[in-house]
């Protein structure tokens, strides 16, 4: 059965490395908050192409983790300390950030202040 990946609560601020792109929030699967802090400049192909929407955020995060069945997707996840996929977890234990690109959240709470400490 192939694991749901949706964000459900989420909450922090879009970065391209040191620049804030957007202050965000997500609640119960709903964007209930998108301040622009950067004239939507450097914004991410899913939300400069398809909008600021929550489906552009759960695009956009979907691309950035690791697909259920790939090679040591169990040890992936073994190594972030989960048994199993939990997208909102999952997304702020990588901050967000895929090491692919400089894109990156700043949580409040959790995880990483500054692109130097990915």
């Amino acid at each position: 059965m192939a694991e749901v990946r949706l964000i459900n609560n989420l909450k922090g601020i879009l970065y391209y490395i040191d620049t804030p792109l957007m202050d965000f929030e997500i609640k119960n699967r709903e964007l209930v908050k998108a301040e622009d802090m950067s004239k939507g400049k450097l914004y991410p192909w899913e939300l400069a192409k398809l909008g600021v929407s929550y489906g552009s955020f759960n695009q956009f995060f979907q691309r950035r983790t690791m697909r259920e069945g790939c090679m040591f997707y169990r040890e992936h996840l073994k190594a972030l300390g989960m048994d199993k996929m939990d997208f909102d977890l999952y997304i702020k234990k990588n901050n967000g950030n895929n090491h692919l690109d400089n894109y990156w959240v700043k949580f409040e709470d959790f995880g990483a202040k500054c692109f130097n400490e990915l």
